[in-house]
């Protein structure tokens, strides 16, 4: 299994400027990651393989490097709008639970 964190390819167009979901952390058999595809901001997804000698989907023409799928405009706005949502109900959850323990 790879690491997201470990996925650099396409080096030459694309900069992993941070990791949103990391399958070996959520178990959802996909990373996604925050990233710059030709100077704009968007979201790119793999699959991390099953296990440590799988480098997963996509990987690069060659098959020597994993790489990162790089969601089209639409869905990488709909994912993030998603995410952000998420993530704030999840924040407020938490912040709920620890208000009952207290």
């Amino acid at each position: 299994m790879v690491q997201p964190q470990d996925v650099t390819a396409p080096k030459e167009k694309i900069k992993v400027l941070s990791i949103i979901e990391d399958v070996t952390k959520t178990k959802k058999g996909y990373s996604t990651a925050f990233v710059k595809w030709k100077d704009k901001k968007t979201i790119a997804v793999r699959w991390d393989g099953d296990n440590r000698l799988d480098k997963g989907f996509p990987v690069t023409t060659n098959g020597y490097h994993p790489s990162w799928f790089i969601l089209p405009e639409r869905l990488a706005a709909l994912y993030s709008q998603d995410f952000v949502h998420t993530q704030q109900a999840l924040d407020e959850l938490e912040e709920f639970l620890q208000k009952k323990q207290n």
